[in-house]
């Protein structure tokens, strides 16, 4: 039951008067995982006549091109291979039936196990107990692949916060073990494997659903390394291999591999919230060690003011501590540092300049954090503001997010969504989504298709009755 490479000169020798038949591989494309041999036509009229369209015979030749993997199959399981991975091993092969196995693979080292398995099943020179049939195997990566995640749990290891991750992109998959994939994938040859339908769908599905649980946790090992997590998608390989190491247990025997994953990742809205706290805090808490470090600049101040060689008060005069000058300074130190530990100046309290309690001792009290304020909004250019344009760059406050209907929409794979993609397969929100216009007074929003809640001119709902 081996296969012996045919060589080019041995076509008009006495190879070629044993061949049959002669079997390729047609409608091999890009979405195509697996397919059944195409029997062509017979070579020679000579006594075996007992091959079929499906099923090949001894003494028949077929083709094996570069990436790919044609597997000799017997009631299911697998008895003979070629592995063409390059030149060397790409060609045209005769089955011979009365041969060992010859099992010839290359470039793929990562099936060995599977190849010493075959091995086992047989004996030099035994024959199939059955018929045999050809199929062919894609070793191209899968490309295109879309997935969506949402609300996938994950901790950020810059502000060490527990965010849910929200986002959608594509996948490159391949075929690393043609062996295990057919043999654990493969149900009916009688019909290609295709990824966008029937069985293949299923088996993609499926990769979708172990890769889900896997992807908040990647993201938190690459949030170890201090990459925010808007960072991560410049990342996409080493988020493919930590993907890879964490899907060994449950592709092994799918005979695939994660060859790539690129996402645009964002957070929900309770992510948001907290991310806006966490810098409000860190601001403060900044401004408040500003506060201690100048604290103990002072304090090195005094100790080398009182041991003045030209005497203590000298040195304290030095220091612009003498008369009013001290409390001048004691002041603007309690400005700065001492009852808000907000920014320089910053007064929860009102407007007027924050006065020093107790004399120097109030100039370094403990900053107190003040309240958040509910209207505060964080500009695109990260400073908080309170008003209706950004302190800072001039930007207006962004209007609120649009709300989702009530019933969403629903994506082509069946998952009803309320975003603009699919949280399931990625895709987009249809072309075809209904259109709003305000029935009140006629404002149209700028994307009819994602109103806002209410209509800015008039302040009317909008609904169903504002459908066009």
């Amino acid at each position: 039951m081996g296969l012996i490479k045919a060589a080019l000169g041995a076509v008009g020798g006495k190879l070629a008067d044993e061949w049959q038949e002669y079997f390729r591989c047609d409608g091999m494309d890009q979405r195509t995982f697996c397919i059944a041999g195409t029997k062509v036509s017979n070579v020679r009229g000579g006594s075996n006549q007992k091959g079929t369209e499906s099923y090949i015979s001894n003494g028949s030749v077929f083709d094996v091109a570069i990436n790919q993997a044609a597997l000799l199959v017997e009631d299911g399981k697998v008895h003979d291979l070629v592995v063409a991975t390059d030149n060397d091993i790409a060609g045209q092969y005769r089955y011979d039936s009365t041969t060992a196995p010859s099992l010839l693979g290359g470039g793929l080292k990562d099936f060995i196990p599977s190849l010493k398995d075959i091995g086992g099943r047989f004996v030099a020179g035994g024959m199939a107990k059955h018929t045999m049939r050809l199929v062919y195997i894609n070793l191209k990566p899968m490309i295109g692949n879309k997935i969506g995640f949402g609300n996938v749990p994950f901790r950020d290891g810059e502000m060490n916060l527990s965010l849910n991750a929200q986002g959608h992109g594509e996948f490159e998959l391949r075929v690393v073990d043609p062996v295990a994939f057919y043999e654990n994938n493969i149900h009916d040859i009688s019909q290609p494997f295709v990824a966008d339908s029937g069985d293949g769908a299923t088996f993609m599905s499926q990769l979708k659903t172990d890769m889900k649980p896997k992807f908040g946790i990647c993201i938190s090992e690459l949030s170890k390394k201090q990459i925010p997590y808007d960072q991560i998608i410049a990342y996409a390989d080493d988020l493919a291999e930590i993907m890879n190491q964490k899907l060994t247990d449950k592709w092994a025997d799918k005979g695939v591999q994660l060859k790539s994953l690129s996402v645009e990742l964002n957070v929900d809205e309770e992510s948001k919230k907290k991310i806006a706290q966490f810098q409000e805090a860190d601001a403060a808490n900044r401004y408040g060690r500003l506060g201690a470090m100048d604290a103990m600049s002072v304090n090195r101040a005094r100790e080398a003011a009182a041991s003045n060689t030209a005497g203590a008060f000298t040195g304290f005069m030095g220091m612009g501590f003498g008369g009013n000058s001290f409390n001048q300074n004691a002041q603007m130190s309690s400005g700065l540092y001492g009852n808000g530990g907000g920014a320089p100046g910053y007064n929860p309290n009102g407007n007027q300049p924050v006065q020093p309690q107790g004399g120097m001792g109030g100039a370094f009290q403990q900053p107190q954090q003040p309240a958040p304020d509910p209207n505060a909004w964080t500009c695109s250019c990260g400073t908080q503001n309170t008003g209706k344009f950004c302190q800072n760059c001039g930007q207006p406050q962004p209007a609120p997010a649009p709300a989702p209907s009530a019933d969403g929409w629903t994506c082509a794979c069946g998952t009803v969504n309320q975003g603009k993609f699919c949280q399931n397969c990625g895709q987009p929100k249809p072309a075809d989504a209904p259109l709003y216009k305000c029935d009140k007074c006629g404002w149209v929003p700028d994307d009819p298709k994602n109103p806002p809640k209410f209509c800015p001119q008039c302040g009317d709902v909008f609904d169903d009755k504002d459908i066009q």
